[in-house]
């Protein structure tokens, strides 16, 4: 008789509460309320730590080996070994003390975790969030990792299952499962600003396009004195001097007084109800930012880049504003006609509402998760 998963142990690579991180509270909620006993290895202590809803759940903090750009050296890449070596016995004494069915990773940037569930004989899944790019090798050696050591892929969007499809990943390994939310539209918007307010919400690293926004609202601002960029976020050790290099420029440009830095916020939905417009501009492929649908739920317009997931959360351009990345002027041009069309922004938040409610509901993420996991019993 085949044995119903109850001990699933989940290992992420970070702790905070950015987007992957806030994927992995949903996940935990599901399995949860399906049932299961959860387990959860972190790299650190943080936020994670104080949420309720990880109550419930024992908690391991081991250093995982977790692939960052800073170690992409000689040096850095032997540090990664030696620490994937350790944590994968390290994880191995875990799945082996509880009787752990199922190893789920919710990241691609962790390997030990499916070294240690081969060594186990125990199931692995992985959970991607990530495109990665500017590193043919790395991508490689996921790809032989994804196809070697995985039972099964869930991609996050349509745009990292089809980029790690054509890296080389067996396609009937990989499925997309599209993160899922408890939407709450009851709130009425209401902005009484004297300037108009626009918002960037992501940590502050190269691939979110920061000096694209700059260099954009330099642009605007010589036609319209009357905006506001807030950008909301910090950065990692490794890219001060990316966030530094950001403050230099806005101040070579003289509009200190029109672009805000307020660093990592929790209140990102009074943020954004505060907000007339919400701008999400990566000049790399982002994966599903799930920001997005935190902009959608208050209310605020959208403008956005078409780089990876954010397409298929706006339905193309239907629900939102999509500027070009290549053409600053012409991106100028329709965001302050934008500005103005009061009834555009009205279609674009209604139509971005409807859609949202339509295939991006909890329900539809638990009832996909837990297909999944019964498929392996």
């Amino acid at each position: 008789m085949k044995k119903s998963f109850k001990n699933i142990l989940l290992i992420h690579s970070s702790n905070d509460l950015y987007g992957a991180s806030k994927i992995l509270i949903s996940i935990i909620e599901v399995l949860i309320k399906s049932g299961h006993s959860v387990h959860l290895v972190l790299p650190e202590n943080g936020p994670l730590n104080k949420l309720r809803s990880l109550k419930s759940v024992n908690v391991s903090i081991i250093n995982i080996g977790v692939f960052r750009k800073k170690y992409f050296n000689f040096f850095g890449l032997i540090n990664r070994f030696v620490f994937i070596i350790k944590s994968t016995f390290q994880i191995k004494k875990i799945i082996n003390k509880y009787e752990i069915d199922l190893v789920y990773t919710n990241t691609s940037t962790i390997v030990s975790p499916t070294f240690a569930s081969y060594l186990s004989k125990t199931p692995s899944i992985f959970h991607i969030h990530e495109i990665p790019f500017g590193s043919i090798f790395y991508t490689k050696f996921l790809t032989n990792i994804f196809n070697l050591f995985s039972e099964k892929i869930i991609a996050v969007s349509n745009s990292t299952r089809d980029f790690w499809i054509k890296k080389g990943v067996v396609r009937n390994k990989i499925m997309v499962i599209n993160n899922g939310f408890n939407f709450d539209f009851s709130s009425i918007k209401k902005t009484v600003n004297d300037k108009v307010v626009f918002t960037s919400i992501s940590r502050i690293i190269p691939y979110k396009g920061h000096l694209f926004l700059i260099e954009l609202f330099n642009e605007i601002l010589k036609e319209r004195k009357d905006l506001i960029l807030q950008i909301v976020g910090d950065t990692l050790p490794y890219y001060h001097n990316y966030l530094n290099k950001i403050k230099s420029k806005v101040k070579d440009y003289k509009i200190e007084k029109n672009i805000i830095f307020l660093g990592h916020r929790n209140n990102i939905k009074s943020i954004l109800h505060q907000s007339d417009f919400f701008i999400h501009s990566p000049i790399a492929p982002d994966p599903f930012p799930t920001v997005i649908f935190e902009a959608i739920e208050s209310k605020t317009p959208v403008i956005f880049l078409d780089n990876g997931g954010a397409s298929e959360i706006l339905n193309k351009s239907q629900n939102g504003l999509l500027i070009k990345y290549n053409d600053i002027k012409k991106s100028t041009q329709l965001i302050l006609k934008y500005i103005d069309d009061i009834d555009l922004q009205k279609k674009n938040i209604d139509n971005a509402v409807k859609f949202i409610s339509d295939n991006f509901k909890i329900q539809i993420f638990s009832k996909k998760l837990n297909s999944l996991i019964s498929s392996f019993e």
